[in-house]
């Protein structure tokens, strides 16, 4: 039996060779783009599925990356995301947080939300001030973020690390009624290295029908009388 070895045809044009898939490159890139890795694991996986019949390409590895590494990014960005939504959603409830900690009697709880010198009142304080909103406008049922706030154009401007924020406040009146009136909320600008959880309450006031204003804390701080010198003999 001869064997005799295959033809070799020496003017056959080299084999091309494996070119990359597109998709596989893409879904690489889009894994580190904020938005596009939570495109990338699809990319990715339609990818893998392509060079499944496609012996000419290559990627395997770079789809794989970009899966790997878009659902990584995808799941720190979701969490963030909820970390700063559930943090917002707490500063937006702090005031309503604080009344009702007031009104109940617990005066630990709502120093908690405040900052100075709200944060350092006493109990006896605390109580005063509830006595005296309830008594002026009415005992609060609900506090909510206001939609329609008043023009701020004449009020004077705060200080630099305060923000003004609008709520109102559903009170019933002394005389058993009840209506929606106006709460004005201060925050306190946290410092550049804090994050959203530590702003606190500067001021709160609610405003009467009158337009009187019951602010807690006071922040008038009488004066320190001088004292007397008495002439040298």
């Amino acid at each position: 039996m001869n064997l005799t070895e295959p033809e070799i045809d020496v003017d056959a044009p080299p084999p091309a060779p494996r070119r990359w898939s597109p998709l596989a490159a893409i879904s690489l890139m889009l894994s580190v783009l904020p938005i596009g890795s939570l495109v990338a694991p699809f990319m990715g996986a339609a990818a893998l599925w392509q060079l499944r019949s496609r012996p000419d390409l290559r990627g395997r590895g770079l789809a794989w990356a970009g899966i790997g590494i878009g659902l990584v990014a995808s799941g720190l960005m979701v969490g963030g995301a909820w970390v700063l939504a559930q943090s917002f959603t707490q500063l937006a409830n702090r005031p309503a947080d604080a009344i009702r900690a007031a009104w109940a009697g617990d005066a630990d709880a709502f120093r908690m939300h405040l900052t100075r010198p709200g944060s350092e009142a006493t109990a006896a304080r605390i109580a005063a001030w509830v006595a005296e909103v309830s008594g002026g406008v009415g005992t609060p049922l609900e506090v909510s973020i206001d939609r329609n706030p008043p023009s701020a154009a004449d009020r004077p401007p705060l200080p630099e690390r305060e923000m003004l924020a609008a709520y109102r406040a559903r009170v019933q009146a002394p005389d058993g009624s009840e209506r929606w009136i106006p709460l004005e909320v201060v925050f306190e600008r946290p410092m550049a290295t804090e994050a959203i959880g530590a702003i606190r309450i500067r001021r709160l006031a609610f405003v009467g029908p009158d337009g009187a204003r019951i602010v807690f804390p006071d922040d008038v701080v009488p004066a320190e009388p001088t004292p007397s010198v008495k002439p040298a003999d």
